[in-house]
C-alpha cells in the first residue's frame, strides 16, 4: 500500500476514508456514450499524427509520485519554534513545511493555514514548538505510489500536500496540488496516466 499515515514518527493505520469525503464512481451517460471512448479517439488523434497531420511530440509518460514530487524539501525538526516555521514560510514562499524527527523520520506536518487559524482565534506564543500547532497523524505516501492515487488522496482528504517517504520510511520529498496540476498542463491526455 502507498498510502502510509505517522504519528509522532510512528506508523499507524491506515485509515478508511470517511463517507462524506468520499468520491463516487462517475458513469458515461445514455447521451455521451455516442461519443466514443477516450481510447478511441486517443487512437484516433495518434493515427492522425502518424499520417503527417500536426506534427506534435509526444508527451513522457508520468505514472510515479517519485516522477513529479519536489526533492529539494522544506523540512523542520519536532524540536524548533513556531517563529523558525512561519520565517522558514516567509522566507521560501511554500504553504506546507513537514515536521520531522532528528532521522528524517515524518512526525507531523504544518501549514500557513494552521498558523492563520490558530493566530485569528488567539494569540500566538512563537516560542512554542511547532508540534503545538501541526496536524497529525500526517499522511504520507510511497514514492512508487500512482499518480491518480495521490490525486484521490489529496482531493478525498481534502488535503494540499503530502510528504513523500522512501523505502525506509524516511522523508524523501513532498507532493502538492500545484505539482499535479504542473503535469496536468504539460504532460497531455491523461491517457498516458494508466
Amino acid at each position: 500500500m502507498s498510502l502510509i499515515v505517522f504519528d509522532m514518527g510512528r506508523r499507524v493505520e491506515t485509515p478508511v476514508t470517511p463517507e462524506k469525503f468520499r468520491i463516487n464512481p462517475v458513469y458515461a451517460s445514455a447521451a455521451t456514450s455516442a461519443v466514443g471512448s477516450a481510447a478511441d479517439a486517443y487512437e484516433r488523434q495518434q493515427d492522425h499524427y502518424a499520417s503527417g497531420g500536426e506534427s506534435q511530440h509526444q508527451p513522457q509518460a508520468v505514472a510515479y509520485v517519485a516522477d513529479i514530487m519536489q526533492r529539494k524539501v522544506q523540512y523542520i525538526y519536532s524540536d524548533a519554534p513556531l517563529r523558525q516555521a512561519w520565517e522558514m514560510m516567509q522566507n521560501t514562499g511554500f504553504h506546507h513545511i513537514p515536521v520531522v524527527s532528528d532521522d528524517l523520520t515524518v512526525c507531523a506536518m504544518l501549514s500557513d493555514r494552521d498558523l492563520l487559524n490558530q493566530s485569528l482565534s488567539t494569540h500566538i506564543d512563537w516560542h512554542d514548538n511547532v508540534l503545538t500547532l501541526a496536524s497529525r497523524p500526517v499522511l504520507c505516501i510511497g514514492e512508487y505510489a500512482d499518480i491518480r492515487q495521490c490525486a484521490r488522496t489529496l482531493l478525498e482528504y481534502r488535503i494540499g500536500a503530502l510528504p513523500v517517504i522512501n523505502e525506509q520510511n524516511l522523508l524523501s520529498g513532498i507532493i502538492t496540488r500545484t505539482d499535479i496540476l504542473r503535469v496536468l498542463s504539460h504532460y497531455g491526455p491523461m491517457e498516458l496516466w494508466a
